[in-house]
């Protein structure tokens, strides 16, 4: 059990929801709103790919962790770096096997992914705005993913998706790292704040998180026979992430910067899969993302676990 919970802990399970809405937009939009096998596939992909890209993190940066973060299961020796490795590993195998079987351009994309999860936990994590701008490329590409893996095509209201989601998760990967600014100061930790400046890497991030608003509600006005209702989602996304963003603004913090983690974390599962709602009714598309908010929010609540 305890060995169970270590990798509990290695993948971070309380965050479980973030790829389930990444990947729910393309899935939804491209089966015409049907939750048939395909998508359920899809999601079980993209959720393991998820957790296995948090376990490469923590291989990759145990050593710093001993200093940052000591109570990680690699660090504290729960687990080894071998491990955690070699599981990773096999999941990202079965990923981009179970991504063939669905058909050959989800494979290909979910090699794609892999890669550029794996750059990431490797190289561009500490490499400033190429980190901010290389996680969210992974992230919004969720979407492209489900899409391909439900009808091996990419619908044009998935692009929609994908642009706002990227951007949406630049701006937010950007406002995270002030939680813990000065330590990587101190361990020479290169994020896009330290790289660019504080202002700046705010500027960024303001105007990529405005875009994907703006990106998002293009459907609104420019597609024929959407339901208007998804902007709801839209709306909430928005009151979410500028009500906890606000005052990182005005005091750039660590404390403001957790603030701001957790308002993201909200907006994005608010956010993230609003365009399902072109597709579902707005009680359909309620009953998806309310229990993956609550389930989330009750999991941060009891597990008190660092993100």
């Amino acid at each position: 059990m305890s060995r169970f919970r270590a990798y509990l802990d290695l993948v971070r399970y309380p965050l479980f929801a973030i790829p389930i809405v990444a990947t729910l937009p393309g899935a939804l939009i491209a089966s015409h709103g049907r939750f048939t096998w395909r998508v359920a596939v899809a999601l079980i992909v993209a959720l393991f790919g998820y957790f296995a890209g948090m376990i490469k993190n923590d291989y990759f940066h145990h050593e710093t962790d001993k200093q940052t973060n000591p109570e990680r299961p690699l660090p504290s020796e729960r687990l080894t770096p071998k491990q955690a490795i070699v599981p990773a590993s096999v999941i990202y195998g079965f990923c981009v096997i179970g991504g063939f079987l669905l058909n050959l351009k989800t494979g290909l994309l979910v090699m794609g992914l892999v890669s550029i999860s794996h750059l990431y936990n490797a190289i561009f994590k500490a490499k400033g705005i190429l980190g901010s701008l290389t996680l969210p490329l992974g992230i919004g590409l969720l979407s492209v993913f489900g899409a391909l893996a439900v009808s091996g095509a990419v619908p044009r209201l998935v692009w929609y998706a994908f642009a706002a989601t990227t951007l949406y998760d630049l701006g937010t990967h950007i406002t995270t790292t002030f939680k813990d600014i000065s330590r990587d100061k101190e361990l020479g930790i290169l994020t896009t704040p330290i790289q660019i400046g504080v202002r700046p890497a705010l500027l960024v991030s303001a105007v990529a998180t405005v875009l994907a608003f703006a990106i998002a509600l293009l459907p609104y006005w420019l597609e024929p026979d959407v339901q208007k209702t998804y902007i709801v989602w839209v709306v909430l996304g928005i009151i979410a992430t500028v009500g906890t963003r606000i005052s990182l603004y005005l005091q750039p913090n660590e404390k403001n910067g957790y603030f701001a983690l957790k308002g993201s974390m909200v907006g994005s599962i608010l956010f993230f899969p609003c365009l399902i709602g072109v597709q579902v009714s707005i009680v359909v598309s309620a009953a998806v993302i309310l229990p993956l908010l609550l389930i989330t929010l009750f999991l941060l609540k009891t597990t008190r676990q660092e993100v």
